[in-house]
């Protein structure tokens, strides 16, 4: 059931060569464990109907499916190895292309020249950090810029809050003497008046906001 191993690529033959050499041997591979599962299936249908005609039914199905999966185990074995050694190359194939652009590419970090290479800015890699560097530097002024307003705002609504509430305690203050300087003339001319014998002034309205004096 098992199909034939992998013929080896020569070693003398140029790396495009042994590509597409080895590319043709893995389909040739892969053609024959097509047509392998293909007799696997036919094989096994055969023997469930056989087993069928028999009077253990259940132990002759059992065998012949046990035989049917153990040789499809080793297909899918032979597939595995295929697809790791297909992986392989191509991760080989990436490898040499990327040093092949490497080695055609111009070095970038290298002045092209006296001429050329005074006062260019740096490029690729270095140019991207350092955008990301200035990018990050006016985050960061931004940030800072918007938290000393923030606190320059809060620090004025502190003060004027402080200053209000200073201002409405001076006037109360003053109105508190000045309705003491008015009881107290009140209460000097009604004394001067008794002395007199002269009738007591009325005590100030309702509406001045002055207790009235006692006689």
């Amino acid at each position: 059931m098992a199909g034939p191993a992998l013929a080896q690529p020569l070693a003398s033959a140029p790396p495009q060569g042994r590509h597409s050499a080895e590319q043709a041997q893995r389909q040739a591979e892969r053609d024959r464990i097509l047509q392998e599962r293909q007799v696997i299936v036919a094989t096994r249908k055969r023997q469930e109907a056989a087993c069928y005609r028999r009077f253990v039914v259940e132990d002759c199905l059992r065998d012949a499916r046990t035989e049917a999966r153990n040789a499809e185990l080793e297909l899918r074995a032979r597939e595995l190895q295929l697809n790791d050694a297909e992986r392989k190359e191509k991760a080989a194939e990436r490898l040499r292309s990327i040093e092949e652009k490497q080695r055609v590419a111009p070095d970038r970090s290298q002045p092209q020249g006296a001429a050329r290479g005074a006062g260019r800015p740096a490029t690729g890699v270095e140019d991207l950090r350092t955008q990301h560097q200035r990018e990050a530097q006016q985050r960061a002024q931004q940030q800072r810029s918007r938290q000393e307003s923030h606190a320059a705002s809060k620090e004025q609504r502190a003060t004027q809050s402080a200053e209000r509430a200073a201002a409405a305690s001076v006037r109360h203050a003053e109105n508190v003497k000045s309705a003491q300087e008015r009881r107290e003339r009140l209460q000097k001319m009604q004394a001067e008046a008794a002395a007199a014998g002269r009738k007591p002034a009325a005590p100030l309205p309702a509406s001045s906001g002055l207790p009235s004096a006692q006689p």
